[in-house]
């Protein structure tokens, strides 16, 4: 008697696992197929999103604003090519890749990380007006330099701006952009204008501060640091040029904890206006990473919910900082170019 009782035992839990395979099966073919019927067959510019307005929108949900951390992105001059970072944690370490997403035929490919990027610490891709580089921030070693005494700098330090040249396969090899950017400091967070001046923050033992240098007969100027006007403090950073260089996004750090979104604008003698906070403007408490589109009409931005804290979160905290992270949003330019002083 108890020996049937074990074998309808026995029976009962393999019917049940194999009916909780199965429901697990379907679930997941579900939850795939609903995932899918958002990353194929969209088509029309920006992911065939609807375009947004002067109110600030969520960009392209479940696309690329989804659970992961999003932190910056960049859309190519033809705007076939979308360019996003996306911050994960592999084996107790914090990691970055560069994830693209490409309209091929008409039709947007599902994202997937880019074929330079995954094996290291990556970011803030960025393509030049006329398409022909691309820029981004990577902690990858230098050729010809000791890995293990290079990772022994400070943090900042490990940072450069690399480059690739497009090519008719894809993007060539990343190389380093000169000493006249990377030298004496950490070199972050590219831009450019239509002219070839580029933007970008370099950090130092004294803050971190916004620089510019012109390319000129096939190679970059001596770097020269904006006026007090843009750099108002000891930390500014992630700064992003206008095209046509009439205004530059600059994140400020705030009371120790937070980024507010700031905007400088520059006149035709090449005066700064003061920062303008535009936090209440995007509708933002917290951002680091703001871009413009290659055509000047729409701005791109990260807000976040992660906390800067030296003590230890509650439950809750985790849960909110990982739900989503950090998420992408874009609004018509509009909303920024009004607020200019020098068109008043």
């Amino acid at each position: 008697m108890r020996v049937k009782i074990l074998k309808s035992i026995s029976k009962l839990i393999s019917s049940i696992f194999v009916i909780g395979l199965l429901l697990y099966s379907c679930n997941q073919k579900n939850t795939n197929d609903s995932v899918n019927s958002q990353l194929t067959g969209l088509s029309g510019p920006y992911l065939g999103q609807k375009l947004p307005g002067t109110t600030p929108e969520i960009f392209a949900p479940g696309i690329v604003s989804t659970a992961l951390y999003e932190r910056d992105l960049c859309v190519s001059p033809d705007g076939k090519e979308i360019y996003f970072t996306i911050r994960y944690r592999k084996w107790h370490k914090d990691k970055f890749a560069i994830i693209v997403v490409k309209q091929i035929d008409g039709v947007w490919t599902e994202p997937q990380v880019a074929s330079f990027s995954g094996e290291h610490f990556d970011m803030e891709p960025y393509i030049q007006p006329d398409g022909k580089k691309m820029f981004f921030t990577s902690k990858r070693v230098p050729p010809g330099i000791d890995e293990t005494e290079f990772r022994k700098r400070t943090w900042y330090l490990q940072f450069n701006i690399w480059y690739m040249n497009r090519t008719e396969n894809g993007w060539d090899d990343p190389k380093m952009v000169s000493e006249e950017i990377n030298g004496a400091g950490g070199a972050l967070y590219a831009s450019m204008t239509k002219n070839g001046t580029l933007y970008f923050t370099k950090t130092t033992p004294e803050g971190e501060f916004i620089y510019r240098s012109k390319f000129e007969n096939g190679k970059f100027s001596k770097a020269e640091k904006l006026p007090e006007n843009v750099n108002s403090q000891k930390v500014q950073f992630k700064a992003f040029i206008s095209p046509d260089e009439d205004y530059i996004l600059v994140p400020v750090l705030k009371a120790g904890e937070n980024e507010e979104y700031h905007v400088s604008f520059r006149d035709k003698n090449d005066h700064w206006s003061k920062l303008i906070s535009i936090e209440k403007t995007l509708n933002v408490s917290s951002g680091y990473v703001p871009s413009i589109s290659p055509d000047g009409k729409y701005i791109f931005f990260q807000t976040h919910n992660e906390r800067f804290t030296e003590y230890k979160d509650t439950y809750k905290d985790i849960v909110r900082m990982h739900d989503g992270g950090g998420d992408i949003y874009w609004v018509d330019a509009k909303l920024i170019t009004d607020l200019n002083p020098f068109k008043k």
